[in-house]
């Protein structure tokens, strides 16, 4: 009889811990993924008409303020899917862009085209000083030597919930480049590249898989049709404003023109796995929102040192 009353006890004292371990569990967790693009090397801003564009100025006020709250740390990743850097070569430029990026507490910046402006071996030196990455892109700076820009994705975690981050290039982007650039770059083809890394994302037991995607949308929706397993595609290049298209469990999204928006992706991930997304975008104002004053007076040195002939920008 004692021995029975011994194991209803040890019987109570296990139901009352599974109770109380269930009650201590989140029902459900979630982080927030603020996402830009196709910043175009618009530093500073313009009021023109034809073309507004508010400029990094503006959203560097925005972000550096959210950034240093210890809740955003914790819950928000920062991403941009490429085509920050101007067109045209412009070191100086593309020096402030790039410092001002590592500031503001970016996880990943993804190589597009426009990273190319400065010229192969500047990228190689960007990729060893700022969050630049991409899987599928080789940098040969001379014929005795390749560099594999990113073999491997990023894995992050935010909220409890592990989240893989990769970039892909397409080559239908480098239709019109020049062979200073195009023979000195090999670009793996992205669907064998997604294939690989989403296998490999799914054996590390991460909840979410991002591709930042710099290529023509058409081949971004064929890519989630074709390689399962990618939870969201950012999509840049033809800088369309898309609010979370749904292919398949794919949600595919870009912030649109010039740099003038972000991205804010809600993602709840319940206990079961279920995952929500809800999307929004903030669009700034040249005219309305304030400055960052750090990087107004980058604009400032930038312009005194473009005049005064300075070819490289360092503070």
């Amino acid at each position: 009889m004692r021995g029975f009353k011994y194991i209803l006890v040890i019987l109570f004292l296990f139901i009352e811990a599974s109770v109380l371990f269930s009650a201590g569990r989140k029902e459900e967790s979630s982080i927030r993924i603020i996402y830009s693009a196709s910043l175009n090397g618009n530093l500073d801003g313009c009021r023109c008409k034809s073309n507004p564009r508010a400029g990094l100025v503006k959203r560097a006020a925005y972000l550096r303020q959210l950034m240093s709250e210890s809740a955003s740390k914790n819950h928000t990743i920062l991403l941009d899917a490429g085509d920050i850097l101007d067109v045209s070569t412009d070191i100086l430029l593309s020096d402030a862009i790039l410092k001002t990026y590592s500031e503001l507490g970016y996880t990943a910046i993804a190589v597009g085209d426009q990273e190319f402006s400065n010229g192969i071996d500047k990228i190689l030196e960007y990729r060893k000083l700022y969050p630049l990455i991409s899987n599928n892109l080789s940098v040969c700076p001379n014929e005795n030597r390749c560099v594999i820009f990113l073999l491997l994705p990023l894995i992050v975690k935010r909220s409890g919930i592990s989240v893989g981050i990769f970039a892909l290039l397409d080559p239908a982007v480098f239709t019109l480049y020049p062979k200073s650039v195009t023979d000195h770059i090999i670009i793996s083809k992205p669907e064998v590249t997604a294939e690989g890394i989403v296998k490999l994302l799914a054996e590390k037991n991460t909840v979410l898989k991002i591709l930042l995607y710099n290529g023509p949308y058409e081949h971004a929706e064929n890519l989630a049709k074709r390689v399962p397993g990618i939870d969201i595609i950012i999509v840049v290049h033809e800088q369309r404003l898309t609010d979370l298209i749904r292919i398949g469990k794919t949600v595919l999204v870009s912030p649109g023109r010039e740099g003038n928006r972000i991205g804010i992706l809600d993602i709840t991930v319940s206990k079961k796995g279920n995952v929500t997304y809800k999307n929004s975008f903030k669009l700034f104002s040249y005219k309305k929102d304030p400055d960052d004053k750090i990087v107004r007076a980058r604009i400032g040195r930038y312009v005194r040192d473009m005049h005064s002939g300075l070819k490289s920008y360092s503070k």
